[in-house]
């Protein structure tokens, strides 16, 4: 590391504020509501913490800035995912962060009493680009795999609500199926079953797929494997509501339901076993 570059290392660092003023600004010109609608403190403390993992280049060796670079970036990716704050604008903000970045460096190189040559600017430059262009690859990985998170857990979460299990009197319980079901649907189903039956202490469910227009080798094979695994926690399962076209469809691809209690409508089941 040599002398100039620290003393750009703590010009830097000593206009955090003013180089935050200047992209605050950017960014109420290029989206009014942004600096609105966001908390301006966290705004000051996030874009303070950037500079400074961007500004670790001039004084730390790579893997030192890197690492810090990774923390820095996965922190922001994880709350804007969590926010849902597009990634195009997030990458725009980096942009202006860049512009005001590099407009205080140039500060720095008019007020330096010491002599700033050719290749310290393009060595700042690099450096300085390097370290934004890396810390916007990783922001944009950590953006998304964050966001595939979010998406994963609200879907699971809407499959398990739109497969409830309803208690109807003491140890017993509906499952009432609605819509199409594929294979991942079919597993959350499994094991939401199996743990809502636990939960509730259930001792008989009826599972009604008179709501379900398709019943493929998949679904079926699923049913089977609950059908057992409820079983095998002491759940007598039910079924209702196999329409004849979804048992001829069940024979034609082979699947057998002779082994599992089954009923034209959740009525009937009800009936026979009440």
């Amino acid at each position: 590391m040599s002398h100039l570059n620290k003393e750009l290392y703590d010009f830097i660092i000593s206009n955090k504020s003013a180089i935050t003023d200047a992209w605050l600004a950017q960014q109420s010109k290029d989206d009014p509501t942004y600096t609105v609608l966001q908390d301006h403190t966290y705004l000051r403390k996030e874009n303070g913490a950037l500079i400074e993992a961007i500004s670790s280049v001039y004084i730390q060796d790579s893997f030192e800035y890197v690492e810090y670079i990774n923390t820095q970036s996965a922190e922001v990716a994880e709350k804007r995912a969590k926010e849902k704050y597009p990634l195009y604008e997030s990458i725009r903000s980096f942009r202006n962060v860049r512009i005001a970045y590099w407009i205080f460096v140039q500060k720095f190189i008019q007020q330096s009493t010491t002599v700033v040559t050719g290749e310290n600017v393009a060595e700042w430059s690099n450096l300085m680009n390097t370290a934004f262009d890396y810390i916007i690859e990783n922001f944009g990985k950590y953006h998304h795999e964050y966001t595939l998170k979010l998406l994963a857990t609200q879907q699971a979460l809407i499959t398990e609500l739109s497969s409830p299990v309803i208690p109807i009197k003491e140890g017993i319980g509906v499952l009432p199926l609605v819509g199409n079901i594929d294979t991942e649907r079919a597993t959350t189903i499994l094991e939401s079953t199996l743990e809502q039956s636990s939960a509730k202490k259930l001792t008989t469910i009826f599972i009604d797929l008179s709501a379900v227009p398709v019943l493929d080798t998949t679904v079926a094979q699923k049913l089977h494997q609950l059908h057992a695994a409820l079983k095998l926690i002491g759940v007598n399962a039910i079924f209702s509501g196999i329409r004849p076209e979804l048992a001829q469809t069940a024979i034609s691809l082979g699947i057998n339901f002779s082994g599992m209690q089954s009923y034209s409508t959740l009525m009937h089941a009800l009936k026979a076993n009440s």
